[in-house]
């Protein structure tokens, strides 16, 4: 139950902190795979008191329709098995170690094209998708993270959402990154592979049929990877498109 209410501190505080609480809205039920119309029926209100918050058309929600909006969502994810709520209890601890060399949630989204510009990556699949938003990024020693990050502790590199990228660092073709995405049920929307000179055709495929972003990194050195992405970081802070 500690874990649990560390959770809603977690989601009252980004929609409180943002900017767009219409869109921290959204982005908490679309992160929990909860509808509308599920939303609105566990909240006892109707889906167009939902809609017409998460549009901005009905501003500034009060505390007590925050409340009940984030406790919904915890309910619905309860009864469906609480995956949702595994992947944000993991602690910062576990999260933080040899596996995973850095770890950001952004103030406000960014297309994934920037990330692909920031990391000096060639799109391997679904270029389709460069316009999709990201929300954050998890950079992974690729072997450290396969041999030491299981269950739970796996679900920690999607931080407080799946809409993010993630980047394999000491990769030799891709396959074994792209087949730990493949069986777990939470997929990132992009994956970078730093290191291979070619990647391996199956990691390929996978990334066409769960539908996610496949680049290779060009960047030489994974601290300037990391710079990049530090880079990244400053321009969602202080910068428009």
């Amino acid at each position: 139950m500690d874990r649990e209410l560390e959770v809603k501190r977690r989601i009252y505080g980004s929609i409180l902190a943002s900017d767009y609480m219409n869109v921290e809205l959204k982005r908490w039920r679309e992160f929990f795979k909860v509808t509308q119309s599920e939303l609105s029926k566990e909240m006892g209100v109707s889906p167009s008191v939902v809609s017409d918050y998460e549009s901005g058309r009905q501003r500034y929600p009060g505390s007590r329709f925050i409340k009940n909006y984030v406790e919904s969502l915890i309910r619905i994810d309860r009864r469906r098995g609480g995956t949702v709520l595994k992947l944000l209890s993991v602690k910062d601890d576990l999260m933080k170690g040899e596996a995973i060399l850095d770890i950001q949630e952004y103030n406000d989204p960014i297309p994934a094209h920037r990330m692909v510009e920031a990391t000096k990556s060639e799109v391997l699949v679904n270029h389709d998708l460069l316009d999709v938003p990201l929300f954050g990024h998890t950079v992974l020693d690729s072997m450290a993270a396969i041999l030491s990050l299981s269950g739970d502790a796996f679900y920690g590199v999607y931080g407080s959402s799946t809409e993010r990228a993630l980047i394999f660092t000491k990769v030799s073709m891709g396959r074994s990154p792209m087949v730990a995405i493949r069986v777990y049920p939470l997929k990132p929307r992009m994956v970078i592979l730093h290191g291979p000179s070619r990647v391996d055709k199956l990691a390929e495929r996978i990334a066409e049929k769960e539908r996610v972003i496949l680049a290779l990194s060009k960047l030489p050195s994974i601290d300037q990877l990391l710079e990049g992405l530090s880079n990244l970081r400053i321009r969602t802070l202080g910068e428009e498109d």
